[in-house]
């Protein structure tokens, strides 16, 4: 989010509670006040000028995270932030809409008041993937970022992550969901990607080293997280569409893992022009996240929303769904809960917003016994 006071905004992520889910305030003990109660931010605002010194790093115009999960192989309080990190200098005509993105990584030892700051320590100020604090792209394109104004969106974006405590090893993985927006001579194919990293405690020293991702590709998890190529992992779901904003979850209920996503349906006219004209949520299950055999996408009921194109940008009713069943534990889903949205312009006005969510109706499920009435595992 942003926060305004007087006349500076300041981003680009915040700490905030609930007692309902509905009504929101700052958290106690949380923010800078140098940064208007922000956590964490980018170097400098994507508004700016391009002029400052020295190296632009990964996430110098925009660092705002997707997911915040706790480390299991570290005592509580041991946070990893996998954020969307943006740079747009030079300056694009498109603004906001075009530049270069990667999936950052950031940590917190306690409990998500303090995070690394955009400031490169010694040995690291040429270096444009990491801060040498425990900042540093995760997942990159290859190659690095032009030298020249971009006239489009190209890197992996959109991330969130999930930790698989389910994995019949024992390990612990991190995967992280995203979009590929495309890179230079290279079209997006609107699916989403994967990428995981193994969670490692150092041979039981318990020390919060440096994530390595690798992504999934050609049937596998192939390819280096930082340059490597990539493939979707999401089945089809529509005939023009495009998906994007996945979520992993573990589905107490259905005992299998969800992801849950965006697909937009375009419409095409007979000169290859396309249009987005509707945003609905979809799921899809799976046994397996090592192997990614995940089933073909199912439509949420009631979650099909308009599409509207405007001079100042396309309104959506449905971005970056967020599923929540209460009862849950961290990661795990039921069958019914709360979806929080963006409802507006992606790039400006909009609004925080949530609605129920129903899971079905599917057949045979075994609720378990003594799981809550919306499926979900009771927590020890």
């Amino acid at each position: 989010m942003a926060n305004q006071v007087g006349n500076a905004q300041f981003g680009d992520a915040f700490v905030l509670q609930s007692a309902d889910l509905q009504h929101f305030i700052f958290a106690p003990g949380f923010g800078n006040a140098q940064h208007a109660g922000a956590v964490f931010w980018s170097a400098h605002p994507p508004s700016g000028n391009c002029t400052y010194p020295g190296v632009t790093h990964f996430d110098e115009q925009y660092a705002a995270p997707g997911s915040v999960v706790q480390d299991p192989t570290l005592p509580p309080r041991n946070l990893i932030m996998i954020y969307e990190a943006e740079i747009h200098c030079p300056p694009a005509a498109k603004g906001m809409a075009a530049g270069w993105v990667s999936i950052g990584v950031a940590r917190s030892s306690d409990g998500g008041r303090t995070w690394p700051a955009p400031i490169a320590q010694k040995g690291f100020k040429a270096d444009w993937l990491e801060y040498g604090n425990g900042r540093y792209a995760g997942l990159t394109l290859p190659g690095t970022p032009p030298q020249k104004p971009a006239d489009a969106f190209f890197g992996d974006s959109l991330p969130s992550a999930f930790v698989d405590d389910r994995d019949p090893s024992g390990d612990y993985y991190l995967y992280v969901p995203y979009q590929f927006t495309g890179a230079p001579g290279v079209k997006a194919d609107a699916r989403i990607h994967m990428a995981r990293a193994k969670l490692d405690d150092h041979m039981g020293h318990h020390e919060a080293g440096q994530l390595h991702f690798t992504k999934w590709h050609d049937g596998g998890w192939t390819q280096e997280g930082r340059g490597g190529l990539e493939d979707g992992v999401s089945p089809a779901c529509g005939a023009s569409y495009g998906e994007s904003n996945a979520q992993i979850t573990y589905n107490d209920a259905l005992h299998r893992y969800m992801m849950t996503f965006v697909c937009t349906t375009y419409q095409c006219t007979s000169a290859g022009k396309c249009e987005a004209i509707e945003d609905a949520l979809y799921f899809s299950t799976a046994t397996s996240l090592g192997t990614q055999n995940w089933t073909p996408a199912q439509r949420i009921e009631n979650s099909t929303y308009p599409r509207k194109a405007q001079p100042t940008g396309w309104i959506m009713d449905g971005g970056y769904p967020s599923f929540v069943s209460p009862g849950c534990g961290q990661g795990h889903l039921g069958l019914s809960g709360k979806v929080f949205l963006l409802k507006g312009n992606p790039l400006g006005e909009r609004q925080f917003v949530s609605r129920s969510f129903t899971i079905g109706p599917i057949a045979s499920i075994d609720k378990g016994a003594g799981a809550l009435a919306n499926g979900c595992a009771l927590q020890p």
